[in-house]
Protein backbone atom coordinates (compact mmCIF):
# COMPACT_ATOMS: atom_id res chain seq x y z
CA UNK A 1 0.00 0.00 0.00
CA UNK A 2 1.41 3.68 -0.58
CA UNK A 3 -0.35 6.75 0.82
CA UNK A 4 0.35 10.20 0.12
CA UNK A 5 0.49 12.73 3.29
CA UNK A 6 -0.38 15.78 2.47
CA UNK A 7 0.56 19.02 4.93
CA UNK A 8 0.14 22.99 5.01
CA UNK A 9 3.57 23.64 2.46
CA UNK A 10 4.61 26.46 5.41
CA UNK A 11 3.90 24.41 8.19
CA UNK A 12 7.63 23.94 9.76
CA UNK A 13 8.05 28.00 9.53
CA UNK A 14 5.25 27.64 12.16
CA UNK A 15 6.06 24.02 13.27
CA UNK A 16 3.65 22.61 15.95
CA UNK A 17 1.31 20.14 17.07
CA UNK A 18 -0.31 19.04 13.54
CA UNK A 19 3.52 19.43 11.68
CA UNK A 20 4.59 16.57 14.56
CA UNK A 21 0.73 14.80 14.07
CA UNK A 22 1.56 14.44 9.99
CA UNK A 23 5.21 13.66 10.20
CA UNK A 24 4.99 10.86 13.65
CA UNK A 25 2.09 9.53 11.58
CA UNK A 26 3.95 9.09 8.91
CA UNK A 27 7.02 7.19 10.39
CA UNK A 28 4.75 4.92 12.76
CA UNK A 29 2.17 3.75 9.68
CA UNK A 30 5.97 3.21 7.36
CA UNK A 31 7.31 0.89 10.38
CA UNK A 32 3.88 -1.22 9.78
CA UNK A 33 5.18 -1.75 6.28
CA UNK A 34 3.04 1.25 4.57
CA UNK A 35 4.92 3.32 1.60
CA UNK A 36 4.27 6.91 2.76
CA UNK A 37 5.36 10.03 0.23
CA UNK A 38 5.24 13.38 1.71
CA UNK A 39 3.25 15.60 -1.00
CA UNK A 40 5.48 18.31 -2.85
CA UNK A 41 5.31 20.71 -5.88
CA UNK A 42 7.52 17.45 -7.48
CA UNK A 43 5.30 15.01 -6.77
CA UNK A 44 4.11 13.60 -9.95
CA UNK A 45 1.97 11.10 -8.70
CA UNK A 46 -0.62 10.02 -5.65
CA UNK A 47 -0.58 7.08 -3.59
CA UNK A 48 -3.67 4.54 -3.13
CA UNK A 49 -4.99 7.10 -0.50
CA UNK A 50 -4.08 10.52 0.36
CA UNK A 51 -4.31 11.50 4.36
CA UNK A 52 -4.46 15.37 4.76
CA UNK A 53 -3.60 17.00 8.05
CA UNK A 54 -5.75 20.06 8.68
CA UNK A 55 -8.27 21.50 7.50
CA UNK A 56 -6.57 23.95 4.60
CA UNK A 57 -7.78 25.71 1.78
CA UNK A 58 -4.78 24.88 0.02
CA UNK A 59 -5.55 21.28 -0.19
CA UNK A 60 -8.65 21.81 -2.15
CA UNK A 61 -7.06 21.22 -5.63
CA UNK A 62 -5.74 17.92 -4.38
CA UNK A 63 -8.75 16.60 -3.21
CA UNK A 64 -10.58 18.05 -6.57
CA UNK A 65 -7.63 15.28 -8.37
CA UNK A 66 -8.55 12.85 -5.83
CA UNK A 67 -12.15 12.57 -6.58
CA UNK A 68 -11.93 12.72 -10.13
CA UNK A 69 -9.02 9.57 -9.94
CA UNK A 70 -11.18 7.87 -7.42
CA UNK A 71 -8.46 8.16 -4.63
CA UNK A 72 -9.76 8.08 -0.75
CA UNK A 73 -8.94 11.37 0.94
CA UNK A 74 -8.46 10.88 4.51
CA UNK A 75 -8.39 14.28 6.54
CA UNK A 76 -6.95 14.94 10.08
CA UNK A 77 -9.34 17.71 10.68
CA UNK A 78 -7.12 19.49 13.54
CA UNK A 79 -9.94 22.04 14.11
CA UNK A 80 -11.93 22.93 17.53
CA UNK A 81 -13.50 26.04 18.62
CA UNK A 82 -13.03 27.40 22.27
CA UNK A 83 -16.51 27.80 22.70
CA UNK A 84 -18.56 24.99 22.07
CA UNK A 85 -22.13 26.79 23.63
CA UNK A 86 -25.53 26.06 21.04
CA UNK A 87 -25.55 29.87 19.95
CA UNK A 88 -21.93 29.69 19.14
CA UNK A 89 -22.04 26.52 17.09
CA UNK A 90 -25.13 27.83 15.25
CA UNK A 91 -23.06 31.00 14.36
CA UNK A 92 -19.98 28.91 13.02
CA UNK A 93 -22.83 26.89 10.87
CA UNK A 94 -24.08 30.03 9.33
CA UNK A 95 -20.76 31.32 8.54
CA UNK A 96 -19.96 27.95 7.02
CA UNK A 97 -23.07 28.19 4.78
CA UNK A 98 -22.09 31.76 3.44
CA UNK A 99 -20.31 31.26 0.14
CA UNK A 100 -17.49 33.35 0.09
CA UNK A 101 -16.21 32.64 3.95
CA UNK A 102 -13.42 30.69 4.71
CA UNK A 103 -15.92 28.28 6.79
CA UNK A 104 -17.61 27.74 3.50
CA UNK A 105 -14.54 26.21 2.33
CA UNK A 106 -13.56 23.89 4.96
CA UNK A 107 -17.15 22.56 5.13
CA UNK A 108 -16.84 21.49 1.54
CA UNK A 109 -13.64 19.73 2.48
CA UNK A 110 -15.18 18.16 5.24
CA UNK A 111 -17.70 16.88 3.29
CA UNK A 112 -15.65 16.18 0.35
CA UNK A 113 -12.96 14.16 2.36
CA UNK A 114 -14.13 10.20 2.55
CA UNK A 115 -13.33 9.85 6.00
CA UNK A 116 -12.48 12.39 9.11
CA UNK A 117 -10.20 11.52 11.80
CA UNK A 118 -10.60 14.32 14.47
CA UNK A 119 -8.32 13.52 17.14
CA UNK A 120 -10.98 13.57 20.18
CA UNK A 121 -14.95 12.80 20.33
CA UNK A 122 -15.11 16.11 21.59
CA UNK A 123 -13.50 17.78 18.28
CA UNK A 124 -16.00 14.89 16.24
CA UNK A 125 -18.72 16.19 17.38
CA UNK A 126 -17.80 19.53 17.03
CA UNK A 127 -17.26 18.81 13.23
CA UNK A 128 -20.32 17.11 12.86
CA UNK A 129 -22.57 19.83 14.08
CA UNK A 130 -20.41 22.77 12.22
CA UNK A 131 -20.21 21.48 9.22
CA UNK A 132 -21.69 18.58 7.83
CA UNK A 133 -25.21 17.85 7.44
CA UNK A 134 -28.16 16.67 9.50
CA UNK A 135 -28.93 13.18 8.65
CA UNK A 136 -25.79 12.84 6.60
CA UNK A 137 -24.07 8.96 6.83
CA UNK A 138 -21.51 9.15 9.70
CA UNK A 139 -18.05 9.21 8.40
CA UNK A 140 -15.96 10.19 11.31
CA UNK A 141 -13.69 8.01 13.14
CA UNK A 142 -11.87 8.94 16.20
CA UNK A 143 -7.85 8.89 15.70
CA UNK A 144 -5.96 9.92 18.88
CA UNK A 145 -2.79 11.95 18.68
CA UNK A 146 0.43 10.36 19.87
CA UNK A 147 4.15 10.98 21.41
CA UNK A 148 6.80 8.76 20.63
CA UNK A 149 7.84 5.47 23.46
CA UNK A 150 11.27 7.60 24.08
CA UNK A 151 9.95 10.19 25.80
CA UNK A 152 9.05 7.62 28.72
CA UNK A 153 13.37 7.63 28.76
CA UNK A 154 14.72 11.23 29.24
CA UNK A 155 17.74 11.44 31.58
CA UNK A 156 16.90 14.64 33.50
CA UNK A 157 20.15 15.27 34.25
CA UNK A 158 21.21 15.99 30.63
CA UNK A 159 19.03 18.98 30.83
CA UNK A 160 20.21 20.53 34.07
CA UNK A 161 23.75 20.15 33.39
CA UNK A 162 23.36 22.18 30.01
CA UNK A 163 21.19 24.89 31.52
CA UNK A 164 22.63 24.83 35.31
CA UNK A 165 19.64 24.09 37.19
CA UNK A 166 18.86 22.28 40.50
CA UNK A 167 15.94 23.84 41.82
CA UNK A 168 12.17 21.90 40.86
CA UNK A 169 10.34 23.59 38.48
CA UNK A 170 7.51 24.13 36.62
CA UNK A 171 7.60 23.34 32.25
CA UNK A 172 5.93 24.88 29.65
CA UNK A 173 6.80 23.69 25.79
CA UNK A 174 4.89 25.69 23.38
CA UNK A 175 5.03 28.80 21.00
CA UNK A 176 4.47 32.39 22.86
CA UNK A 177 1.28 32.88 21.37
CA UNK A 178 -2.30 34.09 23.00
CA UNK A 179 -3.70 30.73 22.61
CA UNK A 180 -1.34 29.05 24.70
CA UNK A 181 -2.03 31.43 27.33
CA UNK A 182 1.59 32.06 28.60
CA UNK A 183 0.40 35.18 29.72
CA UNK A 184 -1.81 33.46 32.56
CA UNK A 185 0.92 31.21 33.59
CA UNK A 186 3.99 33.65 34.13
CA UNK A 187 1.42 35.47 36.29
CA UNK A 188 0.31 32.22 38.26
CA UNK A 189 4.38 31.80 38.66
CA UNK A 190 5.07 35.22 39.86
CA UNK A 191 1.74 34.54 42.72
CA UNK A 192 3.11 31.57 43.84
CA UNK A 193 6.51 31.89 43.37
CA UNK A 194 7.44 28.34 41.78
CA UNK A 195 10.09 28.42 39.51
CA UNK A 196 8.97 28.57 36.08
CA UNK A 197 10.98 27.31 32.95
CA UNK A 198 9.44 28.00 29.50
CA UNK A 199 10.75 26.66 26.11
CA UNK A 200 9.22 27.81 22.87
CA UNK A 201 9.58 29.72 20.06
CA UNK A 202 9.32 33.73 20.37
CA UNK A 203 7.27 35.12 17.66
CA UNK A 204 7.93 38.76 18.49
CA UNK A 205 4.68 39.93 18.25
CA UNK A 206 2.25 42.04 20.68
CA UNK A 207 1.65 38.73 22.93
CA UNK A 208 5.25 37.56 23.40
CA UNK A 209 6.27 41.27 24.44
CA UNK A 210 3.52 41.57 27.31
CA UNK A 211 4.83 38.23 28.25
CA UNK A 212 7.95 39.39 28.94
CA UNK A 213 7.68 42.54 29.94
CA UNK A 214 5.03 40.63 32.95
CA UNK A 215 7.79 38.16 33.37
CA UNK A 216 10.35 41.39 34.29
CA UNK A 217 12.71 41.50 36.94
CA UNK A 218 10.82 38.08 38.42
CA UNK A 219 14.35 35.98 39.14
CA UNK A 220 11.87 32.42 39.09
CA UNK A 221 10.86 32.34 35.13
CA UNK A 222 13.24 31.57 32.97
CA UNK A 223 12.32 31.92 28.94
CA UNK A 224 14.67 29.41 26.68
CA UNK A 225 15.09 29.06 23.06
CA UNK A 226 13.01 26.27 21.20
CA UNK A 227 14.02 22.99 21.59
CA UNK A 228 14.18 20.47 18.37
CA UNK A 229 11.98 17.77 18.86
CA UNK A 230 14.42 14.74 17.91
CA UNK A 231 17.18 16.72 20.19
CA UNK A 232 17.49 14.16 23.32
CA UNK A 233 17.58 17.58 25.50
CA UNK A 234 13.72 17.66 25.42
CA UNK A 235 12.37 14.56 26.84
CA UNK A 236 15.61 15.27 29.15
CA UNK A 237 13.36 19.01 30.06
CA UNK A 238 10.31 16.63 30.61
CA UNK A 239 11.73 14.58 32.61
CA UNK A 240 13.39 17.08 34.60
CA UNK A 241 10.30 19.15 35.34
CA UNK A 242 8.00 18.96 38.22
CA UNK A 243 5.07 19.81 36.76
CA UNK A 244 4.54 20.29 33.02
CA UNK A 245 1.87 23.25 32.50
CA UNK A 246 -0.09 23.49 29.36
CA UNK A 247 -2.87 25.95 30.48
CA UNK A 248 -4.20 26.96 26.83
CA UNK A 249 -6.91 28.15 25.88
CA UNK A 250 -7.64 25.10 23.21
CA UNK A 251 -5.59 21.91 23.09
CA UNK A 252 -6.63 18.79 20.85
CA UNK A 253 -5.37 17.89 23.19
CA UNK A 254 -1.82 19.01 23.27
CA UNK A 255 0.92 16.60 22.07
CA UNK A 256 4.06 17.90 24.64
CA UNK A 257 1.54 17.08 27.34
CA UNK A 258 1.78 13.78 26.54
CA UNK A 259 5.27 13.98 25.91
CA UNK A 260 5.66 15.35 29.88
CA UNK A 261 3.07 12.63 30.64
CA UNK A 262 5.39 9.77 29.09
CA UNK A 263 8.62 11.31 30.91
CA UNK A 264 7.09 11.35 34.75
CA UNK A 265 5.88 15.38 34.96
CA UNK A 266 2.79 15.71 36.82
CA UNK A 267 0.37 17.22 33.99
CA UNK A 268 -1.56 20.62 34.54
CA UNK A 269 -3.31 20.76 31.08
CA UNK A 270 -6.37 23.12 29.86
CA UNK A 271 -9.80 21.24 29.85
CA UNK A 272 -11.06 22.51 26.59
CA UNK A 273 -10.93 20.60 23.27
CA UNK A 274 -10.30 17.09 24.50
CA UNK A 275 -7.93 16.79 26.59
CA UNK A 276 -9.57 14.91 29.41
CA UNK A 277 -10.45 12.32 27.27
CA UNK A 278 -6.59 11.52 27.18
CA UNK A 279 -5.66 12.02 30.36
CA UNK A 280 -8.91 11.10 32.68
CA UNK A 281 -8.20 11.50 36.14
CA UNK A 282 -4.36 11.75 35.91
CA UNK A 283 -4.24 15.37 35.25
CA UNK A 284 -5.17 18.78 37.15
CA UNK A 285 -7.79 21.10 34.72
CA UNK A 286 -7.49 24.65 35.83
CA UNK A 287 -9.95 27.58 34.52
CA UNK A 288 -7.49 28.80 32.27
CA UNK A 289 -8.98 32.31 32.11
CA UNK A 290 -8.22 32.25 36.24
CA UNK A 291 -4.39 32.80 37.08
CA UNK A 292 -5.25 31.94 40.43
CA UNK A 293 -6.87 29.02 39.67
CA UNK A 294 -4.09 27.70 37.25
CA UNK A 295 -1.69 28.78 40.03
CA UNK A 296 -3.94 26.52 42.25
CA UNK A 297 -4.27 23.95 40.15
CA UNK A 298 0.21 24.15 39.70
CA UNK A 299 0.06 23.69 43.31
CA UNK A 300 -1.85 20.87 43.52
CA UNK A 301 0.26 18.78 40.83
CA UNK A 302 3.33 19.96 42.67
CA UNK A 303 2.18 18.05 45.89
CA UNK A 304 0.46 14.90 44.63
CA UNK A 305 2.34 11.53 46.16
CA UNK A 306 0.56 9.25 43.96
CA UNK A 307 2.54 7.07 41.64
CA UNK A 308 3.35 8.97 38.55
CA UNK A 309 4.42 5.92 36.61
CA UNK A 310 0.04 5.11 36.40
CA UNK A 311 -0.19 7.81 34.04
CA UNK A 312 3.15 7.13 32.15
CA UNK A 313 1.91 3.59 31.84
CA UNK A 314 -2.03 4.85 30.54
CA UNK A 315 0.09 7.09 27.95
CA UNK A 316 2.20 3.96 26.61
CA UNK A 317 -0.73 1.38 26.60
CA UNK A 318 -2.77 4.06 24.45
CA UNK A 319 -1.22 7.34 23.27
CA UNK A 320 2.54 6.09 21.58
CA UNK A 321 2.60 6.69 17.77
CA UNK A 322 2.76 2.97 17.38
CA UNK A 323 -0.96 2.88 18.63
CA UNK A 324 -1.93 5.25 16.35
CA UNK A 325 -0.04 3.87 13.40
CA UNK A 326 -2.12 0.44 13.95
CA UNK A 327 -5.41 2.79 14.06
CA UNK A 328 -4.36 4.92 11.03
CA UNK A 329 -3.48 1.85 8.70
CA UNK A 330 -6.82 -0.03 9.59
CA UNK A 331 -8.44 3.16 8.24
CA UNK A 332 -6.60 3.03 4.94
CA UNK A 333 -7.63 -0.72 4.72
CA UNK A 334 -11.20 -0.26 4.82
CA UNK A 335 -11.24 2.79 2.46
CA UNK A 336 -9.79 0.50 -0.12
CA UNK A 337 -11.89 -1.91 0.51
CA UNK A 338 -14.94 0.31 -0.43
CA UNK A 339 -13.36 1.57 -3.54
CA UNK A 340 -12.79 -1.78 -4.30
CA UNK A 341 -16.80 -3.09 -3.64
CA UNK A 342 -18.02 0.16 -5.53
CA UNK A 343 -16.08 -1.19 -8.36
CA UNK A 344 -17.42 -4.64 -8.60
Amino acid sequence: MKVTYLMRPDGCLYFGGAEVQGIETANAVRRLGVDVEILTPLTKSLGDVVHAFGPYDSYWSTLHFCKNNDIPFALSTIFFKQRSSTLMLLKERFRARRRHNPMNRIKRLMREASVLLPNTEAESEQVRKIFLSSGAPEKSIVIPNGAEERFAHGDPELFRARYGISEPFVLNVARIEKRKNQLNLIRAAKSGGFNLIIIGKDLKDDYSQRCKVEAKDCGNIQFLDPIAHDDPLLPSAYAAAKVFALPSTLETPGIAAIEAGLAGARIVVTPVGGPTEYFKDFAYYPDVHSARDIETQIQKAWNDQSDPNALKIHLLENYTWEAVARKTVRVYEELLREKVSRRS
